[in-house]
């Protein structure tokens, strides 16, 4: 590998890579934990953490696309690294598209109700919807990293 496709793959695993670690912790320990907590606890922890991850996260994966439809065209249209890419391209958009339908509305209400004190909010039902989607949104990551791999491997 040399040059901008390098730069590109190592880009785009980084970036995937904190945001699939970050849908994988919550698909295997979050979830679970979260079942037992109570509810108020888990409007208030959920509500902060999605703001924070909410204002952070997007940077990751921005960046994730971003360097991946690069890698398209650096690699050569056509090319196996390319296809490879588009295999990553369409993992990173399964698990933007979840979350963006279903996570991103529950992220926006628990952390209203956390930002307001609204600790009788049914947060439960809210989580479980959350929760819906935390493990296809993972696969999709994994295809994502897989593909780009691939990629990285065409390119020698």
């Amino acid at each position: 590998m040399t040059g901008l496709a390098e730069v590109l793959v190592v880009t785009g695993v980084l970036s995937a890579g904190v945001v699939y670690g970050t849908d994988v912790f919550f698909a295997v320990v979050g979830r679970p934990a979260l079942e037992e907590a109570r509810e108020e606890s888990v409007t208030d922890v959920m509500g902060r953490l999605h703001r924070y991850g909410d204002a952070r996260m997007p940077v990751f994966g921005a960046l994730g696309l971003a360097s991946t439809l690069g890698l398209v065209f650096a690699s050569g249209t056509g090319s196996t690294a390319s296809g490879w890419a588009l295999v990553a391209l369409a993992g990173l958009g399964t698990q933007l598209a979840a979350y963006l339908t279903v996570a991103k509305p529950v992220n926006t209400a628990l952390t209203a109700a956390a930002a307001q004190g609204h600790w009788n909010l049914a947060s439960r039902p809210l989580q479980r919807r959350w929760d819906s989607v935390i493990v296809p949104r993972a696969l999709g990551l994994a295809v994502a990293l897989a593909g780009l791999t691939l990629a990285a491997l065409s390119l020698r």
